[in-house]
């Protein structure tokens, strides 16, 4: 029974390093310091209090909500999308994100 279980923990171990040392396998670096830097902004969207419409970023930026939660999701499918090694979508999607940030880019 004991043998058992450690045969079934090896074999799970050894499924989740693989599968974590793919994550991200296809993007290349360009494409991935380009996410981490927009991550980096919209992961510093958050609301000060529950139903907030305007959420505010870490560089002064000015967002609806929904707009943040859109970002969000965008950044969770571009990491599936490199993890799937689907670059093109990843790209597309990045751009797009992108976009949005450039577009409510606060004016220093």
């Amino acid at each position: 029974m004991r043998k058992a279980y450690w045969a079934v923990l090896g074999v799970c171990m050894l499924i989740a390093s693989r599968a974590g040392g793919a994550t991200n396998a296809a993007c290349d670096d360009r494409l991935m310091d380009s996410l981490r830097e927009s991550a980096s902004i919209v992961n510093s969207l958050h609301p000060d209090k529950a139903g907030q419409m305007r959420v505010f970023a870490s560089d002064g930026s000015e967002f609806t909500a929904g707009q943040a939660q859109w970002m969000k999701g965008q950044l969770a499918l571009i990491s599936k999308a490199c993890a799937d090694g689907n670059t093109a979508d990843a790209s597309r999607r990045l751009s797009e994100v992108q976009k949005l940030l450039a577009e409510h880019r606060h004016a220093a």
